[in-house]
Formats: structure tokens, C-alpha cells, sequence
């Protein structure tokens, strides 16, 4: 049944407990069919790293155990294991979400009962970086609350392209202004929910930013963001981000690495350096849920968790149907180990307020 869906481009294997088929354009999908008594160890297998893998089965082999796909055995006595809750006791460990399993410190953090209680895609109160058709959103800003709302949230932050990104409409300083007084007319008008005048604003080859001081004193959150000079040595790009970075009006980085996944490698930078800067200079950096971008990748996620900057899981939404993309983002959250806590838009719209008005940044 599995080999002759629709869609199928070529099938790989076909058996009675294995599938394998290459779907288009392109995806190869395995699927495995494996006794009720093997499910747990097999379910572990494949979805845990090699890396993780072969960590498991060493940890199972110092036992004088045997660990694979087929169970857990002690000789050839299979352990009893009816879910992985128990495969993991057998170990004395914490059940440990599939995202973790990468060997990084999750066997230890199971073991000491230490896992973080990994953030939830219900967990986001506000969607920030949301692009109106002021600039090359498809959507007013009404309809923005309207998606918004309809998925739960109780904030937004308009974020539209300051005039620097011409092509995308972006907002000479008289429009900025116009969309404020717009902003303030519909924010007005709603009840238990909260419109937030956002920009992303440009930062510029030398690090400076699109907007003189006296203009982006008036966002309520202004996110920063490069949209051009991609191939900049990576010594300059690394000063270039972090200059804007230290501008006290800039809240937010938004797609540090600006990779465009399959189409376009991520520009030369310190990432490290960055997110080190974002930490010191109180600013948050974004984890961007396009599936194009999913930038910052995860393993940056946690090194920025670790560094002490604080996350925000943004849509960057142009259109309707970017809003569905929002768990997308939740998981690269939650493969960077990051709960609730680490996250501003986890935060209600009041703290997020408090949030952005309590950095002691502007002038």
C-alpha cells in the first residue's frame, strides 16, 4: 500500500516488513513494520542520531546488554521495554524527547533527571515579525490580527522593511509615520489584544542602520537585519552585525546567518561573536520559522542559550499560510534545548511590553 501511494517517483524496496520509496520531488521515505515487542527499540533507533545511537548501545554493552533495533537484550532474553519510558528506566533515565538525541549532553541530563522541559508550539503568546502589505506582505494589518488571533496569539508586532530594500516597498521615513498613525487607530479599537510598532530595519554595509536615532526611538521593537552584502570577508560581516547589534535602539537579529536553505549558503561570520554580543547588549535573537530559512540552525540555538541572549520564534510572515509554519520554528527551539523561559514571545503581551521598555537601551 505504502509503495503504491500516489506521488510515488520510484520505489526503492518493497517487502512485507520494509518500504522504501522516493516520493516527489525527490523526498526518499522509509517505512519499517516491526513486532509489537520490538516497537520501543526500533521507534529509539530511528529516531535518534548515530551519534546517540552508538552511545546507547555502548552504555547497553558495558551492562554485558545488547541495544538495536529489535530490543533490549541481556543475552538473548529480551528486557521488557512496552513503551520508551521503560527502555529508558532500564538505563535510569528520563524519557528524552526525540529532539535531544544528538549525543550533546542529553544522556547526562536524563540521567541526573536534568532535561529541560522543552518549550510548546501553545507556549507562543505574540507573533513578532510580521510583514503588511505597507511593504511586500500580502496582508493588511487587520488581517494580520485576524491570523493572528485565530491562531491563539494576543500580540503582534508589524515588522515591514525599512526603505533600504526598495524592492520590497520598503518605508521611506513619511510612510513610517503614516503606518503609525494607522497602527495606533487599529490597537485602539481592540480589546485584550495588542498591535506593536515594529520595523525591520536594514543593517547597513559599515553597521550602521536605515533609520537615523530620532525615527527608530519611535518602534516600539525594531528588528535588525541584513538584506544585502552577503559576501563581505567574514571579519567585516562579523563588525557589521555587531555594531548594529549595539545600537541601543535594536531589539532583536533576525535570520543572523541569512542562509536560504538549498538556494543560498550562509554569509561569513563569527556566529559565535554575534550571539555573544546579542547577550551582553540585551538583545534577542531570532530563530525564523520559514522553511527556507530555519535560521538560527539549532546547534547555534543552544550555544546562544547558553551564552545568555534571549530567543524569539518569528514567522516572518508574508502571507496567510506563513502563519502555519510556526511549529517549524517551535522545533528548532526545542532541538537548541530551549523552554518557555528562553523565548520573549512565550511571554504575555504585558511582559513583552515590560520586556522591550526595560532594557535601559534608549535614549
Amino acid at each position: 500500500a505504502f509503495t503504491g501511494l500516489e506521488g510515488v517517483e520510484r520505489v526503492l524496496a518493497s517487502g512485507d516488513t520494509r518500504g522504501s520509496a522516493v516520493f516527489e520531488p525527490g523526498i526518499q521515505v522509509d517505512v519499517r513494520v516491526v513486532e509489537d515487542e520490538s516497537f520501543p527499540a526500533a521507534l529509539h533507533y530511528f529516531t535518534g542520531s548515530k551519534e546517540h545511537n552508538v552511545r546507547m548501545r555502548q552504555l547497553a554493552k558495558d551492562r554485558g546488554w545488547k541495544l538495536n533495533e529489535y530490543g533490549l537484550f541481556d543475552g538473548e532474553s529480551p528486557l521488557r521495554t512496552k513503551d520508551e519510558n521503560e527502555l529508558f528506566a532500564h538505563f535510569g533515565m528520563d524519557w528524552m524527547p526525540p529532539e535531544l538525541r544528538e549525543n550533546t549532553g542529553e544522556v547526562e541530563a536524563a540521567s541526573e533527571g536534568a532535561l529541560p522541559e522543552l518549550v510548546e508550539t501553545a507556549d507562543v503568546k505574540g507573533f513578532v515579525h510580521l510583514h503588511s502589505n505597507w511593504s511586500d506582505g500580502k496582508m493588511s494589518i487587520e488581517r494580520l490580527v485576524e491570523e493572528t488571533r485565530k491562531r491563539g496569539g494576543s500580540y503582534l508586532v508589524v515588522a515591514d522593511h525599512s526603505k533600504a530594500v526598495s524592492i520590497a516597498n520598503g518605508l521611506t521615513e513619511k510612510r513610517v509615520r503614516e503606518q503609525w498613525t494607522e497602527i495606533e487607530r487599529i490597537d485602539g479599537g481592540l480589546k485584550r489584544f495588542r498591535v506593536f510598532r515594529g520595523i525591520e530595519v536594514d543593517i547597513l554595509r559599515d553597521g550602521s542602520l536605515d533609520y537615523d536615532d530620532g525615527l527608530l526611538g519611535g518602534f516600539d521593537c525594531c528588528i535588525a537585519s541584513v538584506h544585502s552584502g552577503f559576501a563581505m570577508p567574514a571579519e567585516k560581516m562579523t563588525e557589521r552585525i555587531i555594531r548594529a547589534v549595539r545600537n541601543p535602539h535594536v531589539d532583536m537579529l533576525a535570520h543572523p546567518s541569512g542562509r536560504l536553505l538549498l538556494e543560498r549558503e550562509p554569509y561569513a561570520v563569527d556566529m559565535e561573536a554575534v550571539l555573544g554580543a546579542c547577550a551582553e547588549n540585551g538583545v534577542a535573537v531570532e530563530i525564523n520559522c520559514h522553511p527556507l530559512r530555519l535560521d538560527l540552525d539549532w546547534r547555534f540555538v543552544r550555544k546562544a542559550r547558553e551564552l545568555g541572549a534571549k530567543l524569539s520564534v518569528n514567522l516572518d510572515a508574508h502571507d496567510p499560510g506563513d502563519f502555519d509554519y510556526l511549529a517549524l520554528g517551535v522545533n528548532v527551539a526545542r532541538k537548541g534545548w530551549l523552554e518557555k523561559t528562553d523565548i520573549i514571545n512565550c511571554m504575555t503581551a504585558s511582559r513583552f511590553e515590560k520586556w522591550l521598555n526595560g532594557r535601559n537601551r534608549r535614549a
